[in-house]
């Protein structure tokens, strides 16, 4: 198969240094020459595939096992791809003596032909034995003066049965050092070479250490190495200048700053700073971590270096660099820039005498208190120690760099004392150690004043004086004047001005507890003056008994619990207690049905205010007046109010609404309660005549009565009253009435029952409830009824009285009528009375005698109310009247009839009928008319 080959550079390293390479050679033999014992011989392939085709391909190594175990064969890859090429090496390590000889090695293509060559070789023992025939130093350091190069010792042994001469034929060069002397080597004996490398550029070097043994064979060491450049710097190039800022003493500042080795070789090196300003050289102010040897990789290794920086003290602004050592050359790698800021604080002077000095006054010094560093810093006075004699302003602040503050100390001695002094007080100044200042002074006794100041009041009110004070000096007064006596107050400062005569200080006398039996109050006032001198007046008070706090007023009504509110001061810092007492003033006594009554004791908090409240109840109306007192029992002090309270009208005491038909009655109710243990009696009254109730209520000791009354309306429609409940004991009770009537229903119905043209009188009856004489008006809307315009009724008796009023029934026509009788009257009411009438047909009437030649007279009565043509008619000639007549409405007439008798007559009554009608009913489709039957008497011959 075409495009398979074996081509190959072989390279031999012998002992002797020599290189052979063959290349695009077809390889048939390779020999390895002779070898000493324990060295390393390598050839190294190179398997190409030239062809069209991918293959693989399988090694095969041949030969007796103790030769093989001298050999190792290395191929990382089976098989090549086409125009590509893999490496291969075969090494031989000859561990014992041994001739390389049937040794093949075979290459066989899968589905190919197979490559086979031979191995040759021999082992050779040397006169002199290297420890090694070839060393790498790998990549080194370019060298630079001071550094510390890289070594390697070569021992050397005779290993021969006699002594060897041994010379180094190398000539030392600028990058390459062999430290040896020429000797004789005895048997069995080794002897060192020391091989330098001092690498100047950054190339790769290579060379060969030849030495000769007895000047007639040598024996080679080929040496390789590697110059780099030393590449560590900071990871962040602003991290080239680390600012570590401005700390304060006593903090601690931190800067983490990551460093990178960028060379292709490790290294190992140490950090240091040597600080120029001799404040940094403590470790525990600057320190550089880590302090012990550090290893970074090659090509990245990185480290985390931490600087901290924690001044004990001021520091100026410093720069130093830190370097990195190594080798024994120090380069630097970065810098760091700070300071520490410092504090430095003193006083301008620490000792001051203030001389003598009157109890109570006070006399100042001025000192200073000054801060020379570069930043402020707070400070603080152990004011303790100054007490009791000595005070100083101010007791803390802040100083800022570069400035000063004025402290006022001031001599103010609690005791009279000829020697006052206090040493070592301290002020506390953050940063540093206290600083300390002395005070002396003595005290004197002040002379009193011979003006008495005098003070008259009622106790817990106050009263004003003026202590007029005169400034002689040239120096304005700022006194701040001591006030002794609990019951007096002043200003706590006053400025007099020079040469000012007439500057008045007013002192407020307050007394809080009174004055018994001829015995003041006692104090005094004392002026300190600014020369340590001082003023001292004397002040007597009186304090007289209290007024009344107020004098409440209040209106009350009746039968409603009312409070009232007394306001407690308590004038002390303290708690207390009082007893509360309630003396009347107006009337002598509270009646029964009245109560006034509190606590007995009201408990105040210090400067405090509590309400006591008093619980007033009366059931009538009346005037009273109390005083309220409320006493400290264990001092005897004591506060009052007066109270006036005046009880009136309770104004509703409810509200009652009944609802009734007229002349219907309800009933309502009012309780009411008797507290007392004796029975009372309730006079009512009530003004509205529909409401009946009892005149009087009695209701028993400690109960509770119930007033029933009547409401019965004799006339539609709303109305309001009022019932009053009255009782001597227990006052009036008012009660509003709401009152409303509806319409009653209709009376009972009167029936009528008639024929036509007669008439009925019926009577209607209805009860009367009027409890007074009254008049009713009688109405009704229909011309067939007829009754009485007014009726005169009686005062009612108390279930009412019956009363009749005569309706007359006279129909116009055949049929039914209905009406309504109304009977009204303003006081007594309305009364509706439905009437019914029923008209029957007019019967016959007669029959009436009438004798021969003579005539009767017939009563009829025209029955409508206008005057009315009537015709009359008879159906026996025999019988004679009119034939027409008008007659008057409403009116009785009487139609004549005359009979005369005919000669033909018989002597048998003649009868007829006279008919009377109404020609103007006919236009109602029916004629009215009346029969009446006559009769004709003829008397006997």
């Amino acid at each position: 198969m075409q495009g398979y080959s074996m081509n190959a550079t072989v390279t031999c390293e012998g002992s002797d240094g020599t290189v052979i390479e063959l290349s695009h050679q077809t390889i048939n033999e390779i020999s390895f020459g002779e070898v000493e014992l324990n060295d390393d011989i390598s050839y190294h392939f190179v398997i190409s595939n030239n062809g069209k085709f991918n293959f693989a391909f399988d090694w095969e190594l041949s030969g007796t096992p103790n030769i093989l175990s001298c050999l190792k064969l290395s191929c990382k890859w089976n098989n090549v791809e086409t125009g590509s090429s893999i490496p291969a090496s075969i090494r031989f390590h000859p561990d014992h003596k041994l001739v390389l000889k049937d040794v093949e090695l075979k290459l066989k293509i899968q589905k190919g032909p197979t490559f086979a060559c031979v191995l040759t070789g021999c082992i050779v023992t040397p006169n002199a034995h290297l420890s090694f025939t070839r060393y790498d130093f790998g990549p080194c350091f370019i060298y630079n003066a001071g550094m510390v190069p890289s070594k390697k010792t070569l021992i050397i042994t005779n290993k021969q049965e006699q002594a060897i001469s041994l010379d180094c034929l190398f000539l030392n060069n600028s990058y390459l050092e062999v430290k040896f002397q020429p000797c004789a080597l005895l048997p069995k004996k080794t002897m060192e070479a020391i091989i330098i490398f001092y690498p100047r550029e950054p190339i790769k070097y290579q060379d060969l250490i030849t030495f000769e043994i007895n000047g007639l064979t040598q024996q080679s060491v080929k040496i390789f190495g590697q110059g780099v450049e030393m590449r560590i710097e900071v990871a962040d190039y602003k991290n080239k200048m680390v600012n570590l800022k401005a700390p304060r003493v006593g903090q601690i500042l931190k800067k983490v700053v990551p460093i990178i080795n960028r060379s292709s070789a490790p290294l190992t090196f140490s950090l240091a700073v040597t600080p120029k300003e001799h404040l940094l050289q403590n470790l525990k102010v600057l320190s550089i971590w880590p302090s012990s040897s550090i290893k970074l990789d090659a090509n990245g290794g990185t480290c985390d270096v931490v600087v901290t920086f924690s001044p004990t003290y001021r520091i100026p602004q410093f720069t130093e660099e830190v370097m990195i050592e190594c080798t024994g050359v120090s380069k630097p790698l970065f810098a760091i820039r700070g300071c520490g800021q410092g504090i430095e604080i003193t006083l301008d002077q620490d000792r001051i005498a203030f001389g003598a000095v009157v109890l109570r006054s006070q006399v100042t010094r001025l000192t200073m208190i000054q801060n020379t560093g570069d930043i402020g810093a707070s400070f603080r006075w152990d004011i303790e120690k100054f007490k009791p004699h000595f005070s100083i302003t101010p007791v803390e602040g802040y100083i800022s760099a570069g400035m000063n503050v004025s402290l006022e100390v001031a001599f103010h001695p609690a005791i009279i004392h000829a020697d006052i002094r206090l040493e070592n007080v301290q002020c506390f100044v953050e940063g540093v150690k206290p600083l300390q200042l002395h005070l002396t002074g003595s005290c004197v006794a002040a002379t009193a004043m011979k003006e008495v100041v005098n003070f008259s009041c009622q106790v817990r009110t106050t009263q004003v004086h003026g202590i007029v004070l005169i400034n002689r000096t040239n120096q304005i007064w700022n006194l701040q004047p001591l006030i002794e006596g609990e019951h007096w107050t002043g200003p706590k400062n006053i400025t007099v001005h020079p040469h000012q005569q007439n500057q008045s200080y007013e002192i407020t006398y307050k007394p809080l507890s009174m004055t018994m039996d001829g015995k003041k109050h006692h104090g005094s006032v004392f002026f300190p003056l600014p020369d340590g001198t001082g003023l001292l007046y004397m002040l007597h008070g009186v304090a007289e008994p209290p007024k009344a706090v107020a004098i409440i007023n209040r209106e009350v009504p009746c039968k409603i619990p009312y409070t009232v509110l007394l306001s407690i001061n308590n004038w002390l810092p303290k708690p207390q207690r009082f007893r509360a007492t309630i003396d009347q003033i107006k009337p002598e006594r509270l009646e029964s049905t009245t109560t006034l009554k509190g606590l007995d004791y009201i408990e105040v908090p210090g400067s405090s205010r509590r309400d006591y409240r008093i619980n007033f109840f009366t059931y009538k109306e009346a005037t009273i007046s109390v005083k309220v007192t409320f006493r400290n029992e264990a001092t005897q002090e004591y506060l009052y109010y007066i109270v006036n309270i005046k009880s009136i009208s309770p104004g509703l005491n409810g509200t009652i609404e009944l609802v009734a038909a007229v002349r219907q009655s309800t009933t309502g109710t009012v309780a009411v309660e008797n507290p007392l243990t004796v029975p009372t009696v309730f006079i009512t009254e009530c003004k509205i005549s529909d409401i009946s109730f009892p005149t009087q209520l009695i209701v028993p000791p400690q109960a509770k009565g119930i007033l029933s009354f009547e409401y019965q309306p004799l006339k539609v429609g709303e109305s309001t009253g009022r019932l009053m409940l009255n009782s001597s004991e227990l006052g009036v009770y008012y009660y509003d009435l709401i009152l409303k009537a509806k319409p009653a229903g209709l009376e009972k119905p009167l029936h009528f029952r008639t024929t036509f043209g007669t008439s009925q009188t019926l009577s209607a009856k209805f009860t009367n409830h009027s409890r007074q004489k009254v008049e009713f008006s009688c109405k009704v809307d229909s011309p067939e009824f007829f009754v009485d315009k007014s009726i005169i009724a009686s005062q009612a008796s108390p279930g009412g009285s019956e009363i009749g009023v005569e309706v007359a029934y006279e129909p116009l026509q055949v049929g039914e009528s209905r009406t309504t009788l109304n009977i009204t009257s303003p006081v007594g009411g309305d009364y509706n009375i439905p009437l019914f009438g029923v008209c029957l047909p007019a019967k016959p009437q007669g029959p009436f005698s009438i004798r021969a030649g003579s005539s009767a007279s017939i009563p009829f009565k025209n029955i409508f109310p206008q005057a009315t043509i009537f015709s009359f008619q008879v159906d026996n000639p025999a019988f004679v009247c009119k034939p027409t007549e008008t007659l008057r409405g409403k009116k009785n007439h009487v139609v004549v009839v005359s009979f005369e008798a005919a000669a033909s007559i018989s002597k048998y009554p003649a009868t007829g009928r006279l008919i009377i009608s109404c020609p103007q009913s006919a236009g109602n489709g029916t004629v009215t008319s009346w029969i009446y039957y006559l009769k004709g008497i003829t008397p006997e011959k």
